[in-house]
């Protein structure tokens, strides 16, 4: 504890110096970024030669390293956080006096020039769910940021008797983030959608068209939640109006409606059971480089007087590893539903569930992708759940951002005939920065477990538009 309390210090002490140095120094005119920046900018030379000084590797990638691509004001305010965090760590172990003051003046004025920006890197939450959005972010005032996003899915049914249908559906979101001291942010997500998707005409298990997270023609607050972050970003404490699959059961290739997978069954498992977005909480602690654990907490019945009464528990162990430059993750969580019988719950009863969920790149271009969901059969007119497949990065030589898709799901419902499975494909389009399309073939056989029922394909065109 007293080690602990010694290494708190020090982090104040380094903050400090980085805050009184900002005034006595003036801001290095050769340091303002454009939107759109090379390796060779003043800037990005002086990050990687105090990464090199501090020793701090993987600020920048080794493409960009070599000029053979641009990066945008936020990949470079995520190095600028990186290198903060570990000179910040380097003066906790080795004392002030390990960091040149004219480092931190220069670290100082990067960080107030990307100042919008890193509001945005310091936030957890969007290194998942809000990737697509971060990517073009504007800052309003000192402490305010905005960014947005909009997703329109025209969908058509073929085989689906007695009628095939053609359905439109789309969705706006408007991220606020707020920074409210050195340590803590507000976020807020307005979200408008309009059209109930295709999955109003198909009966199904597995979600056609994840997009329409609400009833039709809706304008909401989606999430708002306050998070706040201490040991040096080794403990994430988050509580509001969350979502519950923002932070538990992820992937990195297949967690996204707006920019990957359209199906729900591919966004998360069909059988997790977590609550729609309400009250709720979530702690994670980054054990080590490698393992994170994360616990969390949502009401099962938002409309109840006690939001504890009904409510749902998980908590997660994460493990990331990487074998030369190629990534992998693996997820294991367990769940406690206590909410009120309801959609694919049938009975009231704390019913227990597990699952796993893995993304694995086995070069620099394919990561594949596996999930296994269960929950207790007694409680629920579902089973258990799997999906895998892969995303393939770059399959035509001059188009290196476009990506391709493929997966194949399968639920296991109780007392069926037969089970449902569903596979999808899609090719996403990189059309500029701000826009993407991405055509989808969808497979459905044997909807909502009938072994009688005529299987059903769909085809999909979603268009991604940020700003």
């Amino acid at each position: 504890m007293k080690g602990k309390q010694h290494v708190a210090v020090w982090l104040s002490v380094f903050i400090f110096l980085l805050c009184a140095v900002s005034s006595a120094f003036a801001m290095h005119p050769e340091l303002v970024l454009p939107e759109k920046v090379a390796s060779g900018h003043k800037a990005c030379q002086e990050i990687m030669r105090l990464g090199k000084k501090y020793q701090v590797e993987g600020l920048f990638t080794k493409e960009f390293v070599e000029g053979q691509c641009l990066l945008n004001r936020l990949d470079v305010a995520v190095a600028v956080q990186l290198l903060t965090e570990k000179m910040a760590e380097k003066a906790a172990r080795e004392g002030a006096g390990a960091i040149d003051r004219e480092d931190l003046a220069i670290l100082s004025d990067l960080k107030e020039e990307l100042r919008g920006e890193m509001l945005l890197a310091q936030s957890r939450a969007f290194q998942t769910r809000y990737t697509e959005l971060g990517t073009n972010l504007h800052a309003i005032t000192r402490n305010i940021t905005m960014s947005g996003g909009m997703t329109g899915v025209l969908q058509g049914s073929a085989g689906n008797k007695p009628k095939d249908f053609i359905d439109a559906v789309g969705r706006a979101d408007l991220v606020f983030d707020f920074k409210v001291g050195e340590n803590t942010i507000a976020v807020i997500d307005v979200e408008a959608t309009g059209g109930s998707g295709i999955d109003s005409h198909i009966g199904n298990y597995s979600i056609l068209n994840n997009v329409p997270l609400a009833p039709t023609d809706t304008v909401r607050f989606r999430t708002a939640w306050v998070e706040h972050t201490a040991m040096n970003d080794r403990l994430i404490f988050t509580i509001g109006k969350i979502g519950l699959t923002d932070y538990f059961d992820n992937n990195s290739i297949a967690n996204n409606e707006n920019s990957q997978f359209l199906s729900g069954a591919f966004v998360n498992s069909p059988v997790l059971g977590a609550p729609s977005y309400g009250p709720g909480m979530r702690v994670n602690a980054r054990l080590s480089d490698q393992i994170t654990f994360g616990i969390g907490y949502g009401s099962g019945d938002t409309t109840a007087a006690n939001i504890l009464d009904h409510g749902y528990g998980i908590v997660e162990l994460d493990y990331k590893q990487k074998l030369g430059e190629l990534e992998g993750n693996y997820r294991l969580y367990g769940s406690l539903d206590g909410s009120l019988p309801g959609g694919l719950k049938l009975v009231q009863e704390n019913a227990f569930g597990f699952g796993v969920s893995i993304d694995q790149q086995i070069s620099e271009q394919i990561t594949l992708f596996g999930r296994y969901g269960w929950h207790d059969d007694a409680a629920y007119k579902t089973k258990s759940a799997w999906s895998a497949g892969f995303q393939y990065a770059g399959p035509i030589p001059q188009r290196k951002d476009d990506l391709v898709g493929f997966g194949f799901s399968q639920i296991l419902v109780n007392g069926a005939s037969a089970q449902e499975k569903l596979m999808e494909t899609y090719y996403r389009v990189k059309v500029s920065d701000q826009i993407a399309v991405s055509p989808h073939f969808q497979y459905m056989i044997n909807p909502l477990a009938d072994k009688v029922a005529d299987n059903v394909v769909v085809m999909g065109l979603r268009t991604q538009v940020i700003f």
